[in-house]
């Protein structure tokens, strides 16, 4: 197997991975795991905290307008960008980055050409904002600050 294939697979394997966690949602509550719960020094098979020990939920604002994709840049993408791995993943006006160690999520929003605006865990900024478009089967994403990724559809490895 060539080094650009298992590169690929990798992403790609990775990529899926992470897409799964950020789109569906991820982790348990305490009530969903065995042993103590730390938080609350109860077991988790123990009856549940009081309404006055639960945090009150508080509404999130919901926009006016959801974040719509264009059905050609929706999927997977993979590919190299300065010699290192790179992949976008587009959903239902979610995407996810992984690049350079970095897993960034947001939102991808637009018709024809896509702005996506997402945020990293770890404080990195290289590619946060930026616009993508499909070209010739390919999808390029270009971010604020200059760098260029252009990124083929993943297939399955």
């Amino acid at each position: 197997m060539d080094a650009h294939r298992l590169v690929r697979t990798g992403v790609v394997a990775a990529a899926g991975a992470a897409a799964a966690l950020a789109l569906a949602g991820c982790g348990g509550g305490p009530d969903q795991r065995r042993g103590d719960d730390t938080a609350g020094g109860r077991p988790a098979d123990g009856p549940p905290p009081s309404p006055a020990a639960a945090p009150a939920a508080s509404p999130s604002p919901s926009p006016s307008v959801p974040p719509a994709t264009t059905g050609a840049a929706d999927g997977s993408w993979v590919g190299l960008t300065g010699g290192k791995p790179v992949s976008v993943t587009v959903k239902k006006g979610h995407a996810l980055v992984l690049a350079e160690a970095h897993v960034c999520q947001g939102t991808a929003r637009g018709t024809g050409t896509v702005a996506l605006t997402l945020t990293c865990d770890d404080g990195y900024t290289t590619r946060t904002e930026g616009s993508a478009r499909t070209q010739k089967g390919a999808l390029v994403v270009t971010w604020t600050g200059g760098i260029r990724d252009t990124l083929t559809r993943a297939g399955t490895p």
